[in-house]
């Protein structure tokens, strides 16, 4: 009797504990989550939805979205925009839920993951885009297609042009920017949504490279031009600079810049009517500026050779179109009177012929009647040809020679048998008519040493 009495007191009072812990638990929830409600990662049971959003508030001013273009970041501030979270709602929808009298669903309850409400004053995120310079049309520099160029190695190559940093579509960027700030974006990279304009022709279009194809085997042209026995190649940047490359990648061979090459070319190597500094069989260097002797290219002419070997793409070795042609050169030392020449030194009435920097003849010579104004002229020529027997003809005189070697016009070395003498002061008021008058026997062997185009130095 006694024990059932026990048996049902305690059992009473455990339904009443039961009751109690239930209803306690009921009244806690009706303000608060359940027991282990898990929001965003974290235990808020028992915390109030205020409590929630108070603890998962974020300050604006910790928030910031870059914003990358190409020259430059812009950045805008949470706090500069007015920028807020709101949770409260969702957090109020999670509470409505969950049911008080079944607090206990707790122990199989899902997590919850809140969709964040962002709120900002999208006026003043639109004043702060306005004043963006990167959206200012003024500022915006247009896209240039790739250049094509010769590099250091002599290759031609593509290369690409200035990207420059016009945005295609303004407000389509504008508009990523609002939502990103939504999304809560760090940062938004300008060239990774693909906003700026791109230039017409990329690198690798077909177009660009076929030009650049064309390019290397213009530039690649073995086209050698002689100068005697030196062989001088038309550099590659040279043969590039032909080439005309339309705005589409068209190429073509351009007349005009090939005469810009020839004139070039003639500016650097030619020699006709240079000055010189020569060294005199007395050891003085003189500087001769009367030149009539030395190399120079026939520009009109040769610029319709090179124009037709480019074109055709021949690989050739020739003398250009010459004007004037010089009897030797030497392109290391720009030299092109070399060891075998002929030198008349008026002052002193004589002659020497040079080969291999010896002296092979010399003479005493009379040269032209400086009192009638007729001095032979000093610079530097070549000899036109020589000829056995010749007739010498000028307007008082005609007057036979054995041998005759002109180097200036009518002016030429050639024997004057009537004359008992030579050197001396002669010239001064017998000379001759302008050419230089040899003994017999010198002229004789002056002509079997002597070639035509063989420079001849007159001081």
């Amino acid at each position: 009797m006694w024990s059932n009495k026990v048996f049902r007191y305690s059992f009473i009072s455990i339904i009443s504990i039961l009751v109690l812990g239930y209803l306690s638990m009921v009244l806690t929830s009706i303000d608060t989550y359940y027991p282990g409600t898990v929001i965003n990662g974290q235990d808020f049971g028992f915390k109030s939805p205020l409590y929630v959003d108070n603890a998962l508030y974020k300050n604006p001013s910790d928030y910031n979205l870059d914003i990358k273009f190409r020259e430059n970041t812009e950045t805008i501030n949470g706090r500069a925009i007015g920028m807020s979270v709101n949770y409260i709602d969702e957090l109020k929808e999670i509470k409505k839920s969950q049911n008080p009298f079944l607090w206990f669903t707790c122990f199989w309850d899902d997590e919850y993951t809140l969709e964040e409400s962002v709120k900002y004053n999208d006026v003043e995120v639109n004043r702060i885009l306005d004043g963006f310079e990167e959206f200012d049309e003024s500022n915006m520099i247009e896209p240039k297609n790739p250049r094509i160029v010769l590099d250091d190695d002599d290759t031609v190559i593509a290369i690409e042009g200035d990207l420059g940093n016009t945005i295609e579509d303004v407000e389509a960027v504008r508009k990523k920017i609002h939502e990103a700030i939504v999304l809560e974006s760090e940062e938004l990279d300008v060239e990774e949504l693909g906003a700026y304009k791109r230039p017409e022709y990329e690198l690798d279009d077909q177009r660009v490279q076929n030009c650049v194809t064309y390019c290397n085997k213009i530039a690649s042209l073995d086209i050698e031009y002689q100068y005697a026995d030196e062989e001088i190649p038309i550099e590659p940047h040279y043969l590039f600079s032909t080439i005309k490359i339309a705005h589409n990648y068209n190429c073509s061979i351009s007349k005009e810049q090939v005469r810009t090459v020839i004139e070039s070319f003639s500016r650097l190597y030619d020699t006709f009517d240079k000055n010189r500094t020569f060294k005199t069989h007395g050891r003085d260097s003189i500087t001769i500026t009367n030149s009539h002797y030395g190399w120079k290219i026939n520009i009109d002419e040769e610029v319709e050779n090179l124009y037709e070997d480019i074109v055709h793409h021949n690989d050739v070795t020739r003398e250009p179109a010459f004007e004037y042609t010089g009897y030797y050169y030497d392109l290391d030392d720009k030299d092109d009177v070399g060891d075998f020449y002929a030198e008349v030194d008026l002052a002193n009435q004589h002659m020497y012929l040079y080969k291999r920097n010896n002296v092979i003849l010399d003479s005493d010579v009379v040269t032209g009647c400086v009192a009638l104004g007729r001095g032979t002229p000093g610079g530097i020529y070549s000899v036109a040809y020589k000829q056995s027997p010749a007739i010498l003809v000028g307007e008082d005189y005609e007057t036979p020679v054995t041998y005759w070697m002109p180097f200036n016009g009518g002016i030429g070395f050639h024997d004057a048998t009537w004359r008992g003498s030579f050197g001396g002061t002669i010239y001064m008021y017998a000379g001759s008519h302008g050419c230089v008058n040899m003994p017999y026997y010198k002229a004789q062997e002056l002509f079997g040493l002597i070639e035509a185009g063989m420079p001849v130095i007159v001081y």
